[in-house]
């Protein structure tokens, strides 16, 4: 084949257990598709190569041999999600290694720690801070020209041991999202396989499920203590003030190009405001472009019933669920800890309205957040069976130990949220995950411990609301008629 401008390399997750190899965390940032299209409706060829996927199919594969068929000039490489720290980097060196192309590492994580990846890895040439739309197609274009990259925006470089940036900045607003094509998933290679097996942590995953994730916007407008993408982030990284949208004609587009793939369901998390207004007209629109997809919705806070009769209305039943994550059963928990507040008593007013509405929900619980204790996770305990138990549309619940996630507000105000630091460095990442592909035991596998509770404990409480759900549901279906 040969001759490829630029080649996207989606890194992994890899797990090294006595079983063998599992790769975890399938998805690939929706920006990767979009940047893709970008540079082939520009005059410049490009290609995703998603690595985990390609080591599942085959485990014999090695990334040089994408390397010496599609020979690129530039290689982008995700960092968006710090679960890929150990892999972005064994990928940039292995590009180094079996090529002569320029790496350029993206994606919040990236943007997060740019210093220090351009300090710490020579693999790395650049790094693209913040949004990279425009920063990608000037930095394709130098690179593959005159090799000039010293006035590409939102872009840092070494200058010999020096870390050197353009001083322009470029921030995206919603016309310019609306200039992307994020369905073009074409472009992966085998991603006919990839949308039957991104669904991985799915409650309705069956194996004719098909699924993609669709861009609505950026941003946040609250800030929840855990989260890396929190609006205190988009205003340090972006330097974005508000979340943006792209129009609703634009993402109906998407989603006839999901359905015309084949792909089932769109799964949709972006809900920074509690009025919807765009949802309302994206749903109509919906409707009214007749597009047949179904969609699982991660909604951010409550919802009124004319949303949820409008949402149901708009999409296929046959794999539609709505998803919310209360996190905890302690009303003074959740108030420290999530940007939308609500009480337990409405949580289970909203489950009642979805049940009658015949409207099948996900729900997702936290273990290790600021201000829980083993008392106060009782009543995360005592919640979760309380649901389970009443409310028959309510088709899965998980809870999972919190991880330190890069630039969340605990991660930059340790002491106002009560815990203790144990990554503090993008190398503190790049260590535990490498431990986790190595089959090493890390030295932490959280990040963090809270002023209450220590890692092994923060674990622990996890799996007993696992196990607590998991022997609520082989009860129910032993005695299916019990209610």
């Amino acid at each position: 084949m040969g001759d490829v401008d630029v080649l996207f390399l989606h890194p992994s997750t890899r797990v090294l257990t006595a079983e063998g190899e599992v790769v975890r965390y399938l998805a690939i940032p929706m920006g990767t598709f979009a940047l893709a299209d970008l540079l082939e409706r520009s005059g410049y060829s490009a290609r995703i190569v998603h690595t985990g996927l390609e080591r599942m199919l085959d485990p014999s594969y090695r990334v040089e041999d994408s390397l010496r068929m599609l020979e690129p000039k530039l290689v982008g490489i995700d960092l968006h999600w710090y679960c890929h720290a150990y892999d972005a980097i064994e990928l940039a060196g292995c590009v180094k290694r079996y090529s002569n192309a320029k790496v350029v590492l993206g994606g919040m994580t990236a943007s997060f720690f740019a210093e220090e990846l351009l300090s710490s890895f020579g693999c790395v040439d650049y790094v693209i801070v913040s949004d990279a739309e425009l920063p990608m197609l000037e930095l394709t274009r130098a690179v593959t020209g005159d090799g000039d990259v010293h006035d590409v925006p939102n872009l840092l470089y070494r200058k010999g041991s020096v870390v050197k940036g353009s001083g322009r900045a470029y921030v995206a607003s919603g016309e310019d999202l609306d200039k992307l094509t994020c369905s073009n998933i074409r472009l992966l290679k085998d991603w006919d396989l990839y949308i039957r097996l991104i669904h991985e942590n799915d409650a309705l995953s069956p194996k004719l499920k098909t699924q993609g994730w669709l861009m609505i916007g950026r941003g946040c407008s609250v800030n929840c203590s855990y989260c890396g993408g929190a609006s205190l982030a988009h205003r340090s990284i972006f330097g974005r003030q508000r979340p943006i949208f792209r129009s609703p004609e634009k993402v109906v587009e998407d989603l006839r190009v999901f359905e015309e793939l084949g792909i089932s369901c769109a799964y949709m998390d972006f809900d920074p405001y509690p009025d919807r207004k765009f949802y309302y007209r994206l749903f109509e629109l919906v409707r009214r472009e007749k597009v047949d997809i179904s969609s699982q919705f991660l909604v951010w806070s409550l919802t009124d019933r004319n949303f949820v009769r409008e949402f149901r209305r708009a999409f296929n039943p046959l794999y539609t669920t709505l998803t919310i994550s209360p996190e905890t059963g302690s009303e003074s928990v959740r108030l420290l800890n999530k940007g939308f507040y609500y009480d337990n008593q409405s949580l289970l007013r909203w489950l009642e309205m979805l049940e009658e509405e015949m409207v099948p929900v996900e729900l997702y619980f936290a273990s290790g957040l600021s201000g829980e204790d083993v008392e106060e996770f009782k009543k995360t305990m005592r919640l979760g069976e309380r649901i389970l138990r009443a409310y028959h549309n309510v088709v899965g619940a998980s809870c999972s130990p919190l991880f330190l996630e890069p630039c969340s507000p605990r991660f930059l105000m340790p002491k106002k949220y009560g815990i203790r630091l144990k990554f503090k460095r993008f190398s503190d990442f790049y260590e535990v995950y490498r431990c986790f592909a190595e089959g090493a035991v890390p030295p932490s596998r959280l990040g963090y411990e809270t002023e209450h509770l220590d890692e092994p404990r923060i674990i622990e409480l996890s799996s007993k609301f696992n196990e607590m759900v998991n022997s609520l549901m082989m009860s129910e279906k032993a005695n299916p008629m019990v209610e």
